[in-house]
């Protein structure tokens, strides 16, 4: 009797450390899933988000959608967003609070930096074997243009107003210039 119960405690402690150890890699390795060609990672509920913000660019905005999947190769949960365009596959790492602002913010925040991304392929492509100038594809002037395409990604989508308006180029929100580490969005 006490064989069976030793063998019946180390195997209810082997199942425990599998499921621990599924648990753990599932935290430090999210789940890669496909939406067409783009690969997301994250968790589910990220997951869902970012595919109903795909689904709205490929329904509203073909010409946006399609700038994203020919320039974005992944989509990542993130703690802060930025688009790692030098990356293969170009990443565009997605904090939660974009993400889940709304599903019409998900969609424009992705179509901002798929244009970052385009903008560094670009130069790529016409100048090849040669670094990227980070000013191709980041600072004010990029910034600049990428805002006034998300100002018109969020309108074709039906953005509401007040996310038409946060979408305006605004010289004065330097918000490219905050150090990572106090960058929350």
């Amino acid at each position: 009797m006490r064989g069976v119960v030793a063998a019946l405690s180390l195997a209810l402690i082997a199942a425990l450390c599998l499921l621990m150890v599924v648990t753990l890699r599932s935290t430090i390795f999210p789940p890669t899933t496909k939406f067409e060609t783009i690969e997301i990672r994250g968790s589910t509920r990220f997951y869902s988000q970012v595919t109903k913000a795909l689904l709205l660019l490929r329904t509203k905005s073909p010409r946006a959608f399609a700038t994203v999947t020919n320039n974005i190769g992944r989509i990542e949960e993130a703690k802060k967003s930025g688009m790692a365009a030098y990356e293969t596959p170009p990443t565009f790492e997605l904090a939660d609070p974009s993400a889940f602002y709304s599903v019409t913010w998900c969609a424009i925040a992705i179509a901002h930096d798929s244009l970052h991304s385009k903008m560094y392929h670009d130069y790529l492509r016409e100048h090849p074997g040669q670094r990227v100038p980070d000013l191709i594809w980041t600072g004010e002037q990029a910034e600049k243009q990428c805002c006034d395409y998300e100002l018109g990604v969020a309108i074709e989508i039906g953005a509401p107003p007040y996310e038409i308006q946060w979408a305006k180029w605004d010289p004065k929100n330097r918000y490219w210039e905050v150090p990572e580490s106090k960058a929350d969005w």
